[in-house]
């Protein structure tokens, strides 16, 4: 099996639009309960770019209606980093501030707007994904290569 960031390598193929779309979906899908309970309200109608490394590949959405959608125009924040780190911080094996302090998670622009995306997603990682992707998750965590330290090593770093 290849590593995890080559998993997403066709949809940095696939045209933004239809990427951003199905991102929108998922992450309404996923993050239903944080968005009803008003978790990402600071979101409305800002444009938060999520710019992933190893594959090159951005999204670009906002909170509109209770729901994530796709979005365009100037991001109010960019959030940066490697598919393999995010995939660490989803299987809980990862805190995103240890990732932000070594500069593997990058936060530009309203960085206060930048910290409550990464705490949401943080809480959304132990709370919101459902209970049949916990395993496969994990499995694909465990493809990432370890350092001398033991700490992930992750592609494109």
């Amino acid at each position: 099996m290849p590593r995890p960031a080559k998993l997403l390598g066709p949809l940095s193929l696939a045209p933004p639009p239809a990427v951003d779309c199905l991102t929108a979906m998922v992450a309404s899908l996923l993050l239903r309960e944080p968005l009803n309970d008003g978790d990402l309200d600071e979101l409305e109608g800002r444009v938060v770019r999520i710019e992933i490394r190893e594959p090159r590949l951005d999204l670009t959405l906002t909170v509109d209606g209770g729901r994530v959608r796709p979005a365009t125009g100037e991001p109010a924040v960019v959030i940066r980093a490697n598919a393999e780190d995010l995939l660490l911080v989803a299987a809980e094996r990862v805190d995103p501030d240890t990732l932000f302090f070594q500069r593997r998670l990058v936060i530009s622009g309203d960085t206060s707007l930048g910290l409550t995306v990464k705490n949401v997603l943080d809480a959304a990682a132990a709370t919101c994904m459902p209970p049949a992707l916990r395993p496969w998750l994990q499995h694909l965590a465990d493809r990432i290569p370890k350092d001398d330290q033991g700490l992930a090593r992750t592609a494109g770093r």
